[in-house]
């Protein structure tokens, strides 16, 4: 009789253990998902924002823009290789993203996969009526850290440049719409790791100066 008992409950088992396995894909992924998520926390996420304040002679303000700047292929590449491997070939001449460069070119269109400033014709680059590309690139310029101190901080680097001057622009101004993130003070080199246009674009003659403001928000 015990064994007969025995092998019903030894059964009953199985049977159980063949239901179990015999869960839909749906199901049994439902209850991996769950699992899996209750014990993960993931963050990383780079956020860009650009400020741009135009003045003219006497410090007034004459212009403010603000918006999200796009992070390029380039930037992406050069920070994985900053954080994981400094000698990696994916990203040449790594330094500091500590230039900004402005722009002036026509119908300024950012994407993802920009290396350098528009280029357009209708103008000079530098200076003139219609716009042409890069007009300027700043100093080295000292970020500012404020670092995540609690959990519920991020962490925020500020590059702000000094203001950028037009006195050799002349009477007939320009449009600045584009600027971008840099890893080198000479022109139209180097790696960029964001850009963002300038809806409209800011209008700017020889007496105004500019100042541009990177934000970077690491959460």
């Amino acid at each position: 009789m015990k064994k007969y008992t025995s092998l019903a409950l030894i059964g009953a088992i199985l049977a159980g253990i063949a239901g179990f396995v015999s869960l839909d894909t749906t199901s049994a992924t439902s209850l991996i998902t769950m699992q899996g998520t209750s014990n993960m926390h993931e963050t990383g996420l780079m956020i860009g924002h650009v400020t741009y304040e135009v003045r003219d002679m006497d410090g007034q303000i004459k212009h403010y823009f603000q918006s999200d700047n796009v992070i390029t292929d380039v930037g992406t590449d050069c920070s994985a290789a900053a954080i994981f491997d400094s000698t990696d070939s994916v990203c040449t001449g790594l330094g500091n993203f500590a230039y900004i460069a402005i722009g002036n070119a026509t119908s300024a269109s950012a994407q993802e996969v920009d290396t350098a400033l528009d280029i357009s014709g209708g103008g000079s680059a530098s200076f003139g009526t219609g716009g042409g590309g890069e007009m300027a690139r700043s100093g080295l310029i000292d970020a500012t850290i404020t670092a995540a101190l609690s959990p519920t901080l991020d962490t925020v680097v500020s590059i702000a440049s000094t203001p950028f001057t037009f006195t050799d622009l002349g009477s007939a101004g320009t449009t600045v719409t584009q600027s971008g993130l840099f890893d080198s003070g000479l022109a139209e080199t180097g790696n960029m790791f964001a850009i963002r246009d300038i809806v409209g674009g800011l209008d700017v003659f020889s007496t105004d100066t500019l100042s541009v403001t990177w934000t970077i928000t690491l959460t």
